[in-house]
């Protein structure tokens, strides 16, 4: 089976993270964005079963989403039962290098939940680390 990554967001978040995400694991042509309602996109139904109706018959499709029940997450959400989508909501960069790294790998839900946990573990209050902590007056 061959995977791809499809990045989607509101307005550009995704091409942002696509932009970085070049930029630190290089360039891959299995990745791609969807910036939902910009340039007059209106609606994300459209754009998201032309990429569904757009796979081959030996493709998943692996989507990383801004928002979990946000419109773009939802409009997803709808294809799940076809067996060929892994959605993850929650996108940021350490998620989208992590996943871009663990495509090809041959027990992909197994790394997909990896790939996770080790995002999770990049989301840190940094103040604590160096021994502070922020007041009333530090705002």
């Amino acid at each position: 089976m061959k995977r791809k990554l499809l990045i989607a967001t509101h307005s550009t978040l995704a091409a942002g993270l696509y932009n970085a995400l070049q930029l630190l694991a290089g360039d891959h042509t299995h990745i791609a964005t969807l910036c939902a309602y910009v340039d007059g996109m209106g609606e994300v139904e459209t754009p998201v079963r032309t990429l569904m109706d757009s796979l081959g018959p030996d493709e998943e499709l692996v989507v990383l989403t801004d928002v979990f029940g946000g419109s773009v997450n939802n409009e997803f959400m709808k294809y799940l039962n076809t067996g060929r989508v892994h959605l993850v909501s929650g996108v940021n960069l350490p998620l989208a290098v992590e996943v871009a790294m663990c495509l090809d790998h041959e027990d992909f839900p197994t790394a997909l939940e990896a790939a996770i946990e080790t995002a999770k573990g990049q989301i840190r209050y940094c103040n604590p680390l160096a021994g502070q902590r922020p007041t009333a007056e530090t705002f």
